[in-house]
């Protein structure tokens, strides 16, 4: 029981100082459909009935992308908010503000163009 006890607390103290060396950020997660676009979540607490959220995205394509991305709950019934982004090649964006009503959310990435443009869409890999 003790070795369970001292392995458990020494999970917890790795986790604690991977958070910590992250600022609060997960790790860096490939979209479902573009392996080149990831993204990461921050969770920055609730806030009266809402939750707060930082997203950032990371283009490792080697030109300008624009792309669309999509929040919504575990099993997709409700779409929370779209929105477009352009992100030039080999960058990150800013941190982005996400509210939701929901704790457990998805980030979809969709309609991905080699432009600036919602036009030619690529396919997804």
């Amino acid at each position: 029981m003790k070795k369970f006890i001292l392995l458990a607390f020494f999970f917890f103290a790795l986790n604690t100082a991977f958070a910590q060396t992250n600022n609060g950020w997960g790790e860096w997660q490939k979209t479902s459909c573009y392996s080149k676009i990831e993204f990461r979540l921050k969770y920055d607490g609730k806030n009266g009935e809402q939750h707060h959220w930082k997203v950032q995205f990371k283009n490792n394509y080697n030109n300008l992308i624009s792309f669309n991305y999509t929040v919504t709950d575990k099993v997709q019934q409700y779409t929370l908010t779209t929105h477009r982004k352009t992100l030039n090649g080999g960058k990150q964006s800013d941190e982005i503000d996400l509210f939701t009503e929901l704790e457990d959310i998805y980030i979809l990435v969709d309609k991905v163009s080699m432009t600036p443009y919602p036009e030619n869409f690529i396919e997804c890999e």
